[in-house]
């Protein structure tokens, strides 16, 4: 297996072993608070915050299933291949296993290159280096 794609599911095989749980509001909160860092990153290009709110080993696949590395996703969001306009959330569930938090949305994201694009989002948040950061991302288009 390769390294990042590894270490996820090493994360997640430990976070399943114990029952999924209702997070409390701290971590709730504090994961949101990533998350809504993440969105801000992305929609800003801001290379910095993204170097902090993604796992080295990150795993992120888009919805044409083109998986990418941490440094291949910024070096995208930042670069100008993916422009990201808008980014929208409904129906967010957390579930926590441990000390991983499992997110799931519908997203409504826009980009210049792909236009507006429905999907189902799901990422995973571990608590890495004292913050909490996405390991994994699967987006899935909505018909």
């Amino acid at each position: 297996m390769k390294p990042f794609t590894y270490l996820t599911f090493v994360l997640l095989a430990t976070a399943l072993s114990s029952a999924a749980a209702e997070p409390s509001a701290a971590v709730k909160d504090a994961v949101m608070n990533a998350e809504t860092a993440w969105k801000s990153a992305v929609l800003k290009g801001d290379r910095g915050a993204l170097e902090k709110l993604v796992s080295d080993d990150l795993s992120y696949t888009h919805s044409s299933s083109k998986t990418q590395t941490k440094e291949q996703f910024i070096q995208d969001a930042t670069g100008g291949a993916t422009t990201y306009q808008s980014i929208e959330f409904e129906n967010t569930l957390l579930r926590q296993y441990g000390s991983v938090v499992v997110i799931t949305h519908s997203a409504t994201i826009k980009t210049v290159q792909t236009g507006t694009s429905h999907l189902y989002l799901t990422e995973v948040w571990a608590k890495e280096q004292g913050r909490w950061q996405m390991v994994s991302r699967q987006a899935t288009k909505i018909p």
